[in-house]
């Protein structure tokens, strides 16, 4: 179901939602563990869902951005690049900053595909 964000935005936004919530907030006022478990299962999570795409031959348009970030090329090397580049910045530096602002993208990323396929749903739907 998770991995299906098209069939189940809403789920799909709530459950993004929570771990990115819980890991900025976690990580800045528990302990940095749990930012990097966030990071790591947004990591996993974009490699399953690429390979999905991938495996059914998804198919989209270049029309947005929005469109081109569903092309699982775009959207392994993007997202893993900001995870790694977030887990990484925490290992190396102790700093959240970064690990922060790719939680952040990736709630921001979520939300943006939410409304993308909230409104697609909507206009299937006749009259």
């Amino acid at each position: 179901m998770i991995y299906t964000p098209q069939k189940n935005p809403k789920e799909t936004m709530v459950m993004i939602s929570t771990i990115a919530g819980a890991g900025i907030v976690g990580g800045l006022l528990v302990d940095k563990f749990l930012m990097i478990v966030a990071l790591l299962f947004w990591i996993q999570y974009t490699a399953i869902l690429s390979y999905l795409q991938f495996k059914h031959g998804s198919r989209h348009s270049w029309k947005s951005l929005t469109d081109a970030l569903l092309h699982p090329q775009i959207r392994f090397f993007l997202f893993e690049f900001l995870g790694v580049i977030g887990v990484w910045t925490i290992l190396k530096y102790g700093t959240l900053v970064f690990g922060t602002a790719a939680l952040l993208a990736w709630f921001l990323f979520a939300f943006n595909f939410y409304l993308y396929y909230s409104h697609r749903s909507k206009k299937r739907i006749p009259a």
